[in-house]
């Protein structure tokens, strides 16, 4: 059985990290503020198994974060799910550690949009990874009830299992061609042997470490 793709993976795996791993990583940080033209990731390896979880302000995605007002609103959230959901296209690892996406997890607060299509919208992947993709949609929203002002926000959680683990050292992103509206990805990283902090930019949408 596959493990859950959860949001506290990441947390969990930075919580554990040792804390003189992380003095070595003088600018590591949370990066938790709601900025327009922001992203902010966090990545964790478990062995084989890459966990990415992202978190983009409304306006970045879909170009707006008041509730869904019409047709052409909850069309543009729908479009952008579908483009999240397409986590294998949207963050690309290192090739030669052949790392496909077992599931993926996309939410958002646009509660007028998720109480008509589902929150929580989860794609398990069997065991080939990419074949006969199951849609669950959760019943509970799993987010507070209350007015999200003009702050809303989708997230994505990805996971991905790497047949070469030790080759992860490379990751690339389209996100910059297809989301505009953001400047920056923060990034926030627990692999296998470091800990690190970047910055992805639209003129460096890949790294290596």
């Amino acid at each position: 059985m596959k493990a859950r793709l959860l949001p506290s993976v990441i947390t969990m795996a930075i919580a554990t990290t040792s804390a003189a791993t992380l003095s070595d990583e003088a600018s590591y940080q949370s990066f938790d503020a709601h900025v327009h033209g922001e992203v902010a990731l966090s990545l964790a390896q478990d062995g084989e198994r890459v966990f990415i979880e992202l978190t983009a302000p409304g306006n970045d995605v879909v170009g707006f974060e008041h509730q869904p007002k019409n047709a052409a609103d909850q069309q543009a959230v729908e479009d952008a799910y579908a483009l999240l959901r397409d986590g294998g296209k949207r963050f690309q690892l290192a090739e030669a550690a052949s790392c496909q996406l077992a599931e993926t997890k996309v939410t958002s607060s646009f509660d007028d949009y998720d109480e008509h299509h589902g929150h929580d919208e989860h794609h398990n992947h069997d065991e080939h990874y990419g074949h006969d993709e199951h849609h669950n949609h959760d019943e509970h929203y799993g987010h507070d009830e209350h007015d999200q002002g003009n702050h809303n926000t989708l997230s994505v959680n990805y996971q991905f299992v790497c047949q070469t683990p030790q080759a992860f050292t490379e990751l690339k992103t389209d996100w910059f061609s297809l989301f505009p509206n953001t400047e920056a990805i923060k990034i926030q990283a627990v692999t296998d042997d470091k800990v690190w902090v970047d910055t992805l930019i639209r003129a460096k949408s890949h790294i290596q470490w």
